[in-house]
């Protein structure tokens, strides 16, 4: 796994900033501070922008909640740089829109899936624009890198121009090989992750070592189908052995992830993101 290095600085215009498993370049006249917090389901790492702070917010630390009082003067910008989880959901299920958001769409950034929100301007900072990026972890998607930008007037758009190239310049450490889109690579991929899962599956229920686990139905070969007596489904032991039919499928999500959907008795049971060495990054029962 590559760790991130700077990139060209384009003399002093722009600086590099690597901190906690992210890397970006940043205008030199955006200064980052470091304002490392933690609260439930997730992290601030730093903030940067031009928003002046004041002493009694911390010099060396920013304390974040001072930090949050503050208002944007006219001609700034404030950006959060944090991460965040979804309570055991992952990046791409559906979550009951912020009051304030105007839209949501799919991007991919630093080369892993994210999130992009943009939201209406609220009435206490004074922004003409607020936005929020949630990209996925390298190696999960039940976790994001979260980052939230306000914009206030005059020169929005050369603010939005410089908070487009940092977002651009986005890496991410520990990221593994990106896939290769073939079904040999998916097929791999799937074979590790479900033999992974069958062992977990048989761990929680070593009373009975005899089980045999629907992850061990699923043929070798997307889109085909094959059959297979169970004794242990997707919610758990049955009450008698059961003949299953079961097929999978898998399509690139980004160019880290397969999105494997895996179908029983022709309906879709669970979808799985997994990385190209097979790891399972998240799930979701359907």
């Amino acid at each position: 796994m590559t760790a991130c290095a700077p990139r060209s600085n384009e003399g002093e215009r722009r600086q590099f900033h690597h901190e906690a498993g992210i890397a970006f370049d940043h205008p030199a006249a955006w200064p980052v501070h470091d304002a490392i917090a933690s609260f439930t389901g997730g992290s601030v790492i730093a903030v940067l922008g031009t928003v002046p702070i004041p002493p009694r917010c911390g010099t060396a630390h920013v304390d974040i909640n001072c930090y949050y009082e503050q208002r944007l003067p006219p001609g700034t910008i404030s950006i959060v740089v944090g991460t965040g989880s979804f309570g055991g959901a992952t990046l791409f299920d559906q979550r009951t829109p912020d009051p304030h958001e105007l839209s949501r769409e799919r991007a991919e950034i630093g080369g892993a899936p994210a999130v992009v929100h943009r939201y209406r301007p609220g009435d206490y900072y004074g922004e003409d624009e607020a936005m929020g990026w949630e990209i996925a972890f390298p190696r999960s998607v039940l976790e994001a890198f979260v980052i939230q930008a306000r914009l206030r007037g005059p020169g929005l758009a050369e603010l939005r121009r410089e908070l487009d190239a940092l977002i651009a310049s986005i890496r991410l450490d520990g990221q593994g090989p990106p896939l290769a889109a073939t079904p040999e690579a998916a097929a791999a991929a799937v074979h590790t992750a479900l033999t992974e899962l069958d062992g977990t599956m048989r761990r929680r229920h070593t009373i009975r070592p005899e089980h045999v686990t629907w992850y061990t139905c699923f043929p070798p070969t997307a889109g085909t189908a094959a059959r297979r007596v169970i004794s242990l489904g997707p919610e758990g032991p049955l009450d008698k052995l059961q003949e299953i039919e079961c097929r999978w499928s898998a399509t690139p999500e980004g160019l880290h992830f397969w999105r494997v959907t895996l179908d029983v008795n022709g309906r879709a049971r669970e979808t799985l993101w997994i990385t190209s060495d097979g790891k399972v990054a998240g799930s979701r029962r359907e």
